[in-house]
C-alpha cells in the first residue's frame, strides 16, 4: 500500500509544501528519487505508478508550485531572479532535506526530476543546467523554452543525461517541433534523448502513462533502482 507523507520547507520569506510517496515507512540510502514539480500532483502521479507496479525502492518527492508565480519560477527568462530563486531550492535545499529527513543519500545516477507543461520546461532545464545533480529527465509537453538558442553549443557535461521527452498527438504542433529541435540539440552534446508522441491531450491521463513507462526505460540506465 502506498504511503503518503506530507512537510514544509521554507523557500525565501514562506514555505513550500512537499509530498512524499512510496511503499514503505524507511528508506534504504541508496533508494532512487523522482523530484517532481507541481508537487501538489504527486501524489496522483505515485498512485497511479505503484498501482501497476510494486517498486519499493522509488520514492516521489514534490514541490509544490507556487501559486502566484509557477510560470515565473519554472520558465526561463520570465524572471530569473524568482527562477534562480526556486532552482537553489530545488537543486539544494530540497536535495539536503530529502538526505537529511528520508536518509537518502544523494547519487545522480539515483536521481531524477520529473515534469509536464511548463514543469516540463523546469525539469528539461533543471538536466541542462545541473547535470551533476540527476541522471534522468522526464519533460513531458514542454510549454516554455529551456533554450532560447539552438546555435548556442550544449555543454559536453549534458552527456551523462538520459532525457526522456513526451508530447501528446492532440497538443498543438509548436509544442512538439520544440521538444524535437530541444532533443536535437541535446544530442550533439550525446546525451541519450527518447522522444515520442503519444496519443492524447495536454491532460493527466497522457503524463501518467507517459511517466509510468518512462521510468522503466530509464531505470537500467541508472544503475537498477
Amino acid at each position: 500500500m502506498m504511503r503518503t507523507q506530507r512537510a514544509k520547507i521554507k523557500i525565501g520569506e514562506s514555505y513550500r509544501g512537499i509530498t512524499i510517496c512510496s511503499l514503505k515507512d524507511r528508506a534504504d540510502p541508496k533508494d532512487f528519487v523522482l523530484f517532481c514539480s507541481d508537487g501538489q500532483s504527486t501524489e496522483a502521479f505515485a498512485s497511479e505508478y505503484f498501482r501497476a507496479r510494486s517498486n519499493n525502492s522509488l520514492w516521489f518527492v514534490g514541490a509544490d508550485c507556487s501559486n502566484e508565480h509557477r510560470n515565473a519560477e519554472y520558465v526561463v527568462g520570465r524572471d530569473s531572479p524568482r527562477f534562480e530563486e526556486h532552482e537553489l531550492f530545488f537543486t539544494q535545499t530540497l536535495l539536503e532535506w530529502t538526505e537529511s529527513t528520508l536518509g537518502i543519500h544523494h547519487d545522480r545516477d539515483r536521481a531524477a526530476v520529473f515534469g509536464y507543461s511548463c514543469g516540463g520546461a523546469f525539469a528539461a532545464s533543471m538536466g541542462i543546467r545541473n547535470p551533476e545533480k540527476y541522471g534522468a529527465i522526464f519533460a513531458f509537453s514542454i510549454a516554455g523554452r529551456p533554450i532560447a538558442d539552438f546555435e548556442l553549443e550544449p555543454s559536453s557535461s549534458v552527456a551523462d543525461v538520459n532525457f526522456y521527452f513526451r508530447s501528446g498527438s492532440r497538443e498543438p504542433g509548436g509544442m512538439r517541433s520544440y521538444m524535437a529541435r530541444l532533443g536535437k540539440w541535446l544530442t550533439r552534446a550525446g546525451s541519450h534523448v527518447d522522444i515520442s508522441v503519444n496519443p492524447g491531450g495536454h491532460e493527466f491521463a497522457l503524463w501518467s502513462n507517459a511517466l509510468n513507462e518512462s521510468i522503466e526505460r530509464a531505470v537500467p540506465m541508472s544503475h537498477n533502482i
